[in-house]
């Protein structure tokens, strides 16, 4: 049974921010190299990936190291390290409803089944401070 717990009251979206579609391990030449999720913006607008403040992973309560972390966008794909830097393109647009693909590369991935999850994501907007979505769940890997 898959049980979902609120962590924070910042945003009406958080819990939809970290998605069930997509959640699977990554095979290359037959073998596990990874896994990832897919996120929704944690807005009711699409903001640049420039505006993107942080995503930070744990699963099964270990934290994920952010140089493990790429950003799969239309088909590109970004080392996580690199959307925070201050030479980001910002032209490259996260749409409301659209899915961004975290992969975090890992030799063996990870045991398929049933694991906890816990997701911060902030964001940047005109105007206001970033927001600060966070999410946790049990979450099933394929």
């Amino acid at each position: 049974m898959e049980q979902t717990r609120r962590t924070s009251t910042n945003s009406i979206y958080e819990p939809y921010i970290l998605t069930d579609i997509g959640c699977r391990n990554i095979w290359e030449a037959g073998h596990r190299t990874g896994y990832c999720f897919n996120l929704t913006i944690n807005y009711y607008r699409g903001l640049p990936l420039s505006c993107i403040d942080q995503i930070t992973f744990w699963v099964d309560g270990e934290q994920i190291d952010p140089e493990d972390m790429y950003i799969q966008h239309r088909g590109r794909e970004y080392h996580y390290p690199d959307i925070l830097k201050d030479d980001m393109a910002t032209d490259l647009y996260w749409e409301f409803g659209g899915l961004l693909r975290v992969i975090i590369k890992k030799k063996g991935g990870i045991a398929q089944g049933i694991h906890h999850v816990k997701l911060i994501l902030g964001t940047r907007r005109s105007y206001t401070p970033t927001m600060v979505a966070q999410w946790e769940k049990d979450m099933t890997i394929a």
